[in-house]
């Protein structure tokens, strides 16, 4: 995911663009075809389910970016190979829950495959290959939805960024200061940067520890209905009366790497870097939740 910080090089962007969990420079416009009908637009599968919580069970509600035609960030690895964001924001995901699961924690995940569930054929362009400006704000809203019905103690939306120059890297985590829990979330947050850079060097990589941002310096795009001016994160952001509902509880959202830059995208494809960046994450989240001493 890509954005436009105000007081760095633009980073992460249109989150399916919000966030997220993304765009480059400028946003990519999509026009819809004059073409099929709006009925040729893909189907989506219902919300993914999970147990009930038991009791003093925490729930940790999960956020991998885009989904089915919402791809994210598109880089190449070393040696050409593509890299969709949504596929790896995905794989993280859902080693993150595992390991969450792993500790006795309940974990909901907005999407648990490559589909944007609950979507509806209004939420598509005319040929059904795109989310409209509209449909992508309808799809963060059933993401913000979700959390809330979960009854989740934190949120965590999982992305990975891009930028048109291929020699930025690293690893970013945002948060919103505006929200009443806002202290919450800024320790979560430098809770889920400090134990992913950590996690890295630790390894070997060194990757470029970009640090924690309030979403107040990006400067956001237009979403649907939402004005221009609204400037936060949809997920972590405040809400609007009549246009978002917001999330109920602390959050964060999390670029761990560039597939723009191709020795990040390289190693965002290995099974190993996603279980590394999933286990810093569970590690995060325990902490904050208190399931684990510092």
């Amino acid at each position: 995911m890509n954005w436009h910080p105000r007081p760095v090089p633009a980073l992460l962007a249109w989150m399916a663009l919000a966030l997220a969990g993304c765009a480059l420079q400028t946003p990519q416009s999509r026009v819809a075809p004059v073409a099929p009908p709006v009925a040729a637009a893909p189907r989506a599968p219902a919300s993914p389910t999970v147990p009930p919580a038991r009791p003093g069970q925490p729930t940790v509600f999960l956020d991998p970016g885009h989904g089915g035609v919402d791809t994210g960030t598109i880089g190449t690895t070393d040696d050409g190979t593509t890299v969709e964001e949504k596929d790896v924001a995905l794989a993280i995901a859902l080693r993150t829950a595992a390991l969450l699961r792993q500790a006795g924690l309940r974990v909901v995940l907005s999407r648990t495959d490559d589909s944007l569930p609950g979507a509806t054929s209004a939420d598509y362009t005319a040929d059904g290959t795109a989310l409209t400006p509209d449909g992508v704000l309808a799809d963060l809203q059933r993401r913000i939805d979700r959390a809330n019905a979960s009854g989740a103690r934190v949120f965590l939306s999982i992305h990975l960024n891009g930028f048109g120059d291929p020699s930025v890297g690293g690893a970013e985590t945002f948060y919103d200061s505006s929200r009443p829990f806002a202290s919450q979330s800024d320790r979560f947050a430098t809770l889920v940067q400090q134990t992913l850079v950590g996690a890295l060097r630790a390894n070997g990589y060194t990757t470029a520890d970009r640090g924690v941002a309030d979403d107040v310096d990006l400067d956001t795009e237009n979403m649907g209905s939402l004005s221009a001016t609204y400037g936060h994160l949809v997920v972590l952001g405040p809400g609007v009366p009549g246009r978002l509902r917001p999330t109920t509880m602390p959050g964060a959202l999390s670029e761990s790497l560039f597939l723009t830059n191709p020795p990040e995208a390289t190693a965002a494809l290995q099974p190993a870097m996603q279980d590394l960046i999933a286990s810093s994450y569970a590690r995060a989240i325990e902490e904050f939740l208190g399931a684990r001493p510092r």
